[in-house]
Parts: structure tokens; sequence; C-alpha cells
């Protein structure tokens, strides 16, 4: 069974952060399934800064898409 989760992710030098949404399987936890964003600006700036740069929050878990946007 699949659900979903909002995240922020933060780049710990500038303070910049990248709000986006996942759906994966229940087995990931969100928070270790290694995604940081497929976005073009986010993966520039993993490229630029390196990815121990960056954290990861969970903002919101939700089991389908119309819950994400209440």
């Amino acid at each position: 069974m699949n659900y979903g989760y909002v995240y922020k992710i933060t780049n710990l030098l500038n303070g910049k952060w990248y709000i986006g949404s996942r759906r994966c399987n229940r087995e990931d936890d969100g928070l270790n399934d290694g995604y940081l964003g497929s976005g073009v600006a986010i993966k520039r700036a993993i490229n630029k800064y390196g990815r121990k740069y960056f954290s990861k929050e969970i903002l919101s878990i939700f089991d389908t898409a119309s819950e994400a946007y209440k």
C-alpha cells in the first residue's frame, strides 16, 4: 500500500529551503528513503554543496492525494 508525504529540505549552510511532496511505499519511512527532491533548483544545490549539508523534515503524511491539500 502506498502513502504520501509533504517534506521540507533545508540547506544547512545558507538556510534556503525547498517544499515538495512524494508518494512512496509503506515500508519507507520518508526520512530514510534517501529522497531529497527532483526539482532543478534542489538538484543544483545538492550538486553544489553536497547531500550532507541538507536536512529533511516531514511536514505531513497522507493516504490520498486529496488529503495532501487540506
